[in-house]
Protein backbone atom coordinates (compact mmCIF):
# COMPACT_ATOMS: atom_id res chain seq x y z
CA UNK A 1 0.00 0.00 0.00
CA UNK A 2 1.12 3.28 -0.77
CA UNK A 3 0.41 6.49 1.08
CA UNK A 4 1.48 10.16 0.74
CA UNK A 5 1.62 12.54 3.26
CA UNK A 6 1.51 16.17 2.85
CA UNK A 7 2.72 18.15 5.64
CA UNK A 8 4.77 15.48 6.32
CA UNK A 9 7.38 17.18 8.49
CA UNK A 10 4.60 18.89 10.53
CA UNK A 11 4.32 17.65 14.23
CA UNK A 12 1.67 14.98 13.54
CA UNK A 13 3.07 14.12 10.09
CA UNK A 14 6.60 13.72 11.93
CA UNK A 15 4.53 11.30 14.60
CA UNK A 16 2.40 9.53 12.08
CA UNK A 17 5.87 8.74 9.61
CA UNK A 18 7.50 7.49 12.95
CA UNK A 19 4.64 5.49 14.10
CA UNK A 20 4.34 3.83 10.28
CA UNK A 21 8.01 3.11 10.19
CA UNK A 22 7.44 0.48 12.96
CA UNK A 23 5.70 -1.77 10.42
CA UNK A 24 5.76 -3.20 7.16
CA UNK A 25 2.32 -2.54 5.31
CA UNK A 26 2.93 1.26 4.04
CA UNK A 27 5.05 2.94 1.58
CA UNK A 28 5.50 6.52 2.43
CA UNK A 29 5.78 9.15 0.31
CA UNK A 30 6.26 12.28 1.98
CA UNK A 31 5.51 15.89 0.92
CA UNK A 32 5.89 18.61 2.53
CA UNK A 33 6.80 22.75 2.14
CA UNK A 34 10.20 21.87 3.65
CA UNK A 35 11.57 20.18 1.75
CA UNK A 36 10.51 22.27 -1.77
CA UNK A 37 7.26 19.96 -2.44
CA UNK A 38 4.36 22.74 -2.68
CA UNK A 39 0.69 21.49 -2.43
CA UNK A 40 -0.06 25.22 -4.71
CA UNK A 41 2.28 23.82 -7.22
CA UNK A 42 -0.36 21.34 -8.61
CA UNK A 43 2.20 19.44 -11.55
CA UNK A 44 4.59 18.68 -8.90
CA UNK A 45 1.85 17.21 -6.27
CA UNK A 46 0.45 15.43 -9.06
CA UNK A 47 3.69 13.65 -9.77
CA UNK A 48 4.35 12.84 -6.72
CA UNK A 49 0.93 11.28 -5.70
CA UNK A 50 1.16 8.76 -8.96
CA UNK A 51 0.77 5.30 -8.18
CA UNK A 52 -0.11 5.98 -4.71
CA UNK A 53 -3.52 4.43 -3.06
CA UNK A 54 -4.24 7.08 -0.27
CA UNK A 55 -3.44 10.07 0.40
CA UNK A 56 -3.40 11.90 4.13
CA UNK A 57 -3.82 15.66 3.83
CA UNK A 58 -2.34 17.34 6.84
CA UNK A 59 -0.82 20.09 5.34
CA UNK A 60 -2.47 23.22 6.24
CA UNK A 61 -1.75 26.55 8.34
CA UNK A 62 -2.10 24.50 11.70
CA UNK A 63 -3.64 27.40 13.42
CA UNK A 64 -4.90 31.28 14.24
CA UNK A 65 -1.93 33.07 13.70
CA UNK A 66 -2.13 37.15 14.18
CA UNK A 67 0.30 38.00 11.21
CA UNK A 68 -1.77 35.56 8.87
CA UNK A 69 -4.81 37.34 7.08
CA UNK A 70 -8.05 35.28 5.61
CA UNK A 71 -5.82 35.45 1.88
CA UNK A 72 -3.39 33.36 3.53
CA UNK A 73 -5.88 30.89 5.13
CA UNK A 74 -7.95 30.85 1.88
CA UNK A 75 -4.77 30.02 -0.61
CA UNK A 76 -3.41 27.15 1.54
CA UNK A 77 -5.81 25.72 3.55
CA UNK A 78 -9.08 25.86 0.82
CA UNK A 79 -7.18 25.89 -2.88
CA UNK A 80 -4.50 23.80 -1.14
CA UNK A 81 -6.84 21.15 -0.29
CA UNK A 82 -8.56 21.89 -3.73
CA UNK A 83 -5.46 20.64 -5.41
CA UNK A 84 -4.72 17.69 -3.34
CA UNK A 85 -8.11 16.54 -4.23
CA UNK A 86 -8.06 17.06 -7.66
CA UNK A 87 -4.74 15.54 -7.92
CA UNK A 88 -5.74 12.70 -6.15
CA UNK A 89 -8.78 12.35 -8.86
CA UNK A 90 -6.82 12.28 -11.63
CA UNK A 91 -4.19 9.86 -9.82
CA UNK A 92 -7.29 7.36 -8.84
CA UNK A 93 -6.40 7.33 -5.44
CA UNK A 94 -8.96 5.03 -3.48
CA UNK A 95 -9.05 6.87 0.22
CA UNK A 96 -8.61 10.54 0.97
CA UNK A 97 -8.25 11.40 4.61
CA UNK A 98 -8.15 15.33 5.88
CA UNK A 99 -7.34 16.76 9.17
CA UNK A 100 -9.90 19.29 9.79
CA UNK A 101 -10.59 20.63 13.38
CA UNK A 102 -12.54 21.38 15.84
CA UNK A 103 -12.56 25.01 15.29
CA UNK A 104 -15.04 23.63 12.67
CA UNK A 105 -17.66 23.95 15.55
CA UNK A 106 -16.20 27.28 16.44
CA UNK A 107 -14.00 26.25 19.31
CA UNK A 108 -11.43 29.45 19.35
CA UNK A 109 -11.14 32.16 22.28
CA UNK A 110 -13.82 34.42 21.58
CA UNK A 111 -16.40 32.87 19.67
CA UNK A 112 -19.16 31.05 21.20
CA UNK A 113 -19.60 27.47 20.42
CA UNK A 114 -22.36 24.77 20.75
CA UNK A 115 -22.22 22.09 23.29
CA UNK A 116 -22.27 19.33 23.23
CA UNK A 117 -19.66 19.17 20.25
CA UNK A 118 -20.90 16.45 17.99
CA UNK A 119 -20.99 15.89 13.73
CA UNK A 120 -24.24 17.40 13.33
CA UNK A 121 -23.71 20.97 14.88
CA UNK A 122 -24.31 23.85 12.54
CA UNK A 123 -20.90 26.07 11.66
CA UNK A 124 -20.64 29.32 12.87
CA UNK A 125 -22.01 30.98 9.87
CA UNK A 126 -25.26 29.29 10.28
CA UNK A 127 -25.92 30.37 14.12
CA UNK A 128 -23.62 33.35 15.14
CA UNK A 129 -24.13 37.03 14.75
CA UNK A 130 -22.12 39.64 14.50
CA UNK A 131 -22.62 40.92 17.80
CA UNK A 132 -22.03 37.55 19.59
CA UNK A 133 -18.13 37.45 18.39
CA UNK A 134 -15.78 39.05 20.23
CA UNK A 135 -12.51 36.58 18.74
CA UNK A 136 -9.63 38.55 16.32
CA UNK A 137 -9.61 38.26 12.30
CA UNK A 138 -7.23 35.41 12.64
CA UNK A 139 -9.74 32.76 14.53
CA UNK A 140 -12.42 33.40 12.43
CA UNK A 141 -10.64 32.73 9.54
CA UNK A 142 -9.21 29.55 10.23
CA UNK A 143 -12.41 28.13 11.25
CA UNK A 144 -13.65 29.43 7.93
CA UNK A 145 -10.97 27.60 5.69
CA UNK A 146 -11.61 23.99 7.28
CA UNK A 147 -15.52 25.22 7.18
CA UNK A 148 -14.46 25.47 3.08
CA UNK A 149 -11.97 22.84 2.71
CA UNK A 150 -14.42 20.02 4.23
CA UNK A 151 -17.27 21.71 1.70
CA UNK A 152 -14.57 21.49 -1.08
CA UNK A 153 -14.12 17.51 -0.13
CA UNK A 154 -17.53 17.03 -0.08
CA UNK A 155 -18.05 17.51 -4.06
CA UNK A 156 -15.63 14.25 -4.48
CA UNK A 157 -16.52 11.71 -1.62
CA UNK A 158 -20.21 12.43 -2.03
CA UNK A 159 -20.31 11.74 -5.51
CA UNK A 160 -18.25 8.81 -5.18
CA UNK A 161 -15.16 9.72 -6.83
CA UNK A 162 -12.81 8.11 -4.20
CA UNK A 163 -13.34 7.72 -0.21
CA UNK A 164 -13.17 10.62 2.11
CA UNK A 165 -12.47 10.58 5.81
CA UNK A 166 -12.20 14.07 7.69
CA UNK A 167 -10.95 13.59 11.40
CA UNK A 168 -12.03 16.88 13.51
CA UNK A 169 -9.02 17.23 15.36
CA UNK A 170 -8.74 18.60 18.76
CA UNK A 171 -6.07 21.02 20.54
CA UNK A 172 -2.93 18.63 20.14
CA UNK A 173 0.08 19.80 21.54
CA UNK A 174 3.87 20.13 20.34
CA UNK A 175 7.02 19.62 22.52
CA UNK A 176 5.53 17.59 25.26
CA UNK A 177 3.11 20.10 26.16
CA UNK A 178 -0.25 18.79 27.48
CA UNK A 179 -3.18 21.66 28.27
CA UNK A 180 -6.49 22.20 27.92
CA UNK A 181 -7.75 24.69 25.39
CA UNK A 182 -11.49 26.07 26.18
CA UNK A 183 -12.03 22.33 27.26
CA UNK A 184 -10.34 20.18 24.78
CA UNK A 185 -7.34 18.27 24.32
CA UNK A 186 -5.89 15.68 22.18
CA UNK A 187 -2.85 13.57 22.82
CA UNK A 188 -0.93 12.88 20.21
CA UNK A 189 -1.48 9.15 20.52
CA UNK A 190 -4.68 9.62 20.31
CA UNK A 191 -4.39 11.14 17.08
CA UNK A 192 -2.07 9.07 15.25
CA UNK A 193 -4.51 6.19 16.47
CA UNK A 194 -7.47 8.07 14.83
CA UNK A 195 -5.33 8.44 11.45
CA UNK A 196 -4.36 5.04 11.36
CA UNK A 197 -8.18 3.97 11.94
CA UNK A 198 -9.04 5.82 8.76
CA UNK A 199 -6.58 3.98 6.85
CA UNK A 200 -6.65 0.69 7.82
CA UNK A 201 -10.67 0.67 8.51
CA UNK A 202 -12.18 -2.21 5.97
CA UNK A 203 -15.42 -0.32 5.44
CA UNK A 204 -16.48 1.72 2.43
CA UNK A 205 -16.51 5.36 3.95
CA UNK A 206 -17.60 7.02 1.09
CA UNK A 207 -17.74 10.44 2.67
CA UNK A 208 -17.52 10.55 6.96
CA UNK A 209 -17.02 13.09 8.91
CA UNK A 210 -15.51 11.94 12.92
CA UNK A 211 -14.62 14.38 15.75
CA UNK A 212 -11.49 13.01 17.09
CA UNK A 213 -10.73 14.05 20.82
CA UNK A 214 -9.52 12.73 24.32
CA UNK A 215 -12.72 11.67 26.01
CA UNK A 216 -13.54 14.96 27.64
CA UNK A 217 -16.99 16.35 28.73
CA UNK A 218 -19.35 18.09 26.11
CA UNK A 219 -17.42 15.70 23.27
CA UNK A 220 -19.61 12.98 21.27
CA UNK A 221 -17.27 10.56 20.44
CA UNK A 222 -19.77 8.15 19.71
CA UNK A 223 -19.29 8.13 16.11
CA UNK A 224 -15.26 7.80 15.76
CA UNK A 225 -15.62 4.92 18.43
CA UNK A 226 -18.39 2.90 16.83
CA UNK A 227 -17.02 3.39 13.07
CA UNK A 228 -13.42 3.99 13.63
CA UNK A 229 -13.40 1.60 16.63
CA UNK A 230 -11.79 4.76 18.48
CA UNK A 231 -10.10 4.40 21.82
CA UNK A 232 -8.96 7.02 23.61
CA UNK A 233 -6.37 6.36 25.92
Amino acid sequence: MKLLITGSSGFIGTELIKHFSKKKEFEIIKYDLKEGKDILNYEQLKEAMRGCDIVVHLAAIRKPYEDKTFADYFKINCIGTFNVAQAALENKIKRFIFTSSTSYYGVEKGIPFIKPIKESNPVVTQYLKTDNLNCRDCDIAYSTSKVIAEQILANYGLRKKYEVIILRLGPTREKGEYRPFLGLHLKIENAIQALESAITVNKKLWYEVFTVTDDVPDVDLSKAKKILGYNPI
